[in-house]
């Protein structure tokens, strides 16, 4: 009889044992984890921050620098129109220093972001590879800051393949 008592005195000593384990100790300590990991997270942003601090004063001269010279680059005309006739005639000059053959010219309507105004215009004509080749890295170092929207060349003749056929939508951006 004193060994039933003591084999379930020690079931239930077990069995309360892992009770207590799984509904109080278990959700405890993983509240208790999550709050750690938190916290954690919180000090990594806090450390992240704090190194980037002393960084942030020279990177922020240095974006002001490369903003001044990016704005040089843009077009600041008094209405779209005069930008888009200058980067029209920037175009022209680009595309005639390549040696490409332009048959037609399209100012596209212009559209607003924020402060600017983007100005495009649509070319299209003739040469080959290498004319337009050298456009391209003529517009990369023009003085004025184009971008080539779409490009799209297409052989002209098929007996004659070296000559091709391009179509070029180039943009600016102009001052407000």
């Amino acid at each position: 009889m004193k060994t039933n008592r003591y084999i379930l005195l020690a079931i239930l000593l077990v069995i309360s044992v892992f009770s207590f384990e799984t509904y109080f100790l278990e959700p405890k300590s993983e509240m208790l984890r999550a709050s750690i990991e938190q916290q954690y997270d919180i000090l990594q942003k806090y450390e992240r921050f704090i190194e980037g601090e002393g960084m942030t004063e020279e990177e922020i001269r240095v974006s002001i620098d490369e903003m001044k010279k990016i704005e040089k680059r843009l077009f600041h005309e008094e209405s779209d129109f005069l930008a888009a006739v200058k980067l029209q005639k920037e175009g022209l000059g680009l595309m005639s220093k390549a040696g490409l053959r332009v048959l037609i010219i399209k100012p596209l309507s212009s559209e607003k972001i924020n402060n600017y105004s983007k100005v495009s215009v649509f070319f299209e004509g003739e040469g080959d590879i290498k004319q337009v080749s050298d456009f391209l890295k003529l517009v990369e170092s023009d003085k004025f800051l184009i971008k080539i929207d779409k490009l799209s060349l297409r052989v002209a003749n098929i007996k004659y393949q070296r000559k091709l056929k391009f179509k070029i939508r180039v943009s600016g951006l102009n001052r407000i």
